[in-house]
């Protein structure tokens, strides 16, 4: 998810792809950092799952059903998740309905939700961008030229902190991963980290809003998996403090095995790009270094060759003793090895998170409404 792709607005932003030892100590900076900035804003991230789960509850109708855009709301809650994490502060997005308005929460906002649309048109159909500037492109260039001063700023404020305190360990603390970013012994620039930032921010808020999405729909097609649901996690506390989090994935085997389901059947990135490092023979084939490689990941996911029944929710496949024989290539949504999804821990935690607070927040019957 986070960092996994190589999409337009990294051309947009001019954003140069590094490789090698320095692509790999930047990327091992952030591991740390990112899993103390979880772990600062566990309760504001609970708190956001609260309040999207109230929300649904008084956005259903009489008949129990949602008539709204659900994944709207998903993706403000994304977003408001994100935006502790990334910038230790609350946005409250959830909160806000008018989202045109000129304050930088709002627009903010605004911004990524245009500049993903615009990379949607980008990646479908025929890239005439890439020979000249279409409605699409300029669109995509204009939203993120917003997004990087928006978060420009946010980053100057912890620079200025910085300036201010005398004590480097209590900047962290204020905001551990930017704190990080520009304290370390490898310390980026003020335009790179908006610039990683943004990629983080527009992936981030974007895959996790598509698991959520098809995580509740496959949960509210099956009553089945809504009890059995509802039975692991009805005696987890709803106060879920730091600690528990930490054991939280360990505590839900089922609730994981449907996120994997999940993301076996639906990957929110359905393709891996790769530039071969060093000549390789596939299948008979002899494939040159430096070729740019596809995966297919979903194709994969639903063969049957991989999978019985590959088409079938069936969460079930990933508790049974077979699951470990089947080849470690079959599914990988988040990607493998040194370029695995850098925020995995992130999304798995988030989505854990609100499926237990919204299934706690309603009882079997009405969440088959959803």
């Amino acid at each position: 998810m986070l960092m996994e792709g190589f999409t337009p607005w990294h051309i947009a932003e001019g954003l140069t792809i590094r490789h090698g030892p320095e692509w790999v100590r930047r990327r091992t900076m952030l591991d740390v950092p990112l899993h103390s900035a979880i772990a600062k804003h566990v309760q504001g991230i609970c708190e956001s799952c609260d309040t999207f789960t109230q929300k649904v509850y008084n956005m259903r109708n009489h008949q129990d059903e949602v008539t709204k855009d659900l994944e709207k709301e998903l993706n403000k809650w994304a977003f408001d998740c994100m935006g502790l994490i990334i910038f230790s502060k609350k946005f409250a997005m959830l909160d806000t309905e008018l989202i045109y308005s000129q304050c930088d929460m709002s627009w903010l906002y605004h911004s990524l939700v245009k500049a993903s649309e615009a990379v949607a048109r980008c990646e479908s159909g025929v890239r005439m961008w890439k020979y000249f500037t279409t409605p699409a492109w300029y669109s995509l260039v204009k939203y993120c030229d917003n997004l990087d001063n928006l978060i420009g700023k946010h980053v100057l404020e912890v620079e200025q902190s910085i300036a201010m305190c005398t004590e480097k360990d209590k900047v962290k603390d204020v905001n551990p991963l930017i704190g990080a970013m520009l304290l370390g012994e490898d310390c980026m620039s003020v335009e790179d980290i908006a610039t990683l930032l943004m990629d983080m921010l527009l992936i981030g808020v974007n895959t996790i809003t598509s698991t959520v999405s098809f995580l509740l729909y496959f949960i509210a097609k099956q009553s089945r998996v809504q009890r059995l649901l509802y039975q692991e996690i009805e005696n987890i506390t709803p106060e879920i403090n730091l600690d528990k989090v930490n054991n939280l994935k360990d505590k839900t085997p089922y609730l994981q095995a449907c996120l994997k389901e999940t993301l076996r059947l639906a990957p929110p990135i359905p393709l891996l790009t790769r530039i071969l490092p060093k000549n390789i023979v596939l299948d008979s084939y002899n494939i040159p270094r430096g070729t740019l490689i596809m995966m297919s990941i979903q194709d994969a996911a639903l063969k049957e060759s991989n999978f019985d029944d590959a088409a079938k929710f069936y969460p079930e496949r990933w508790l049974s003793g077979d699951s470990n024989v089947r080849h470690e290539f079959a599914s990988i949504s988040f990607g493998y090895g040194a370029r695995k999804c850098l925020g995995q821990n992130v999304a798995e935690i988030m989505t854990t998170l609100l499926t237990i607070k919204v299934i706690n927040g309603c009882n079997a019957s009405k969440l088959s409404s959803i």
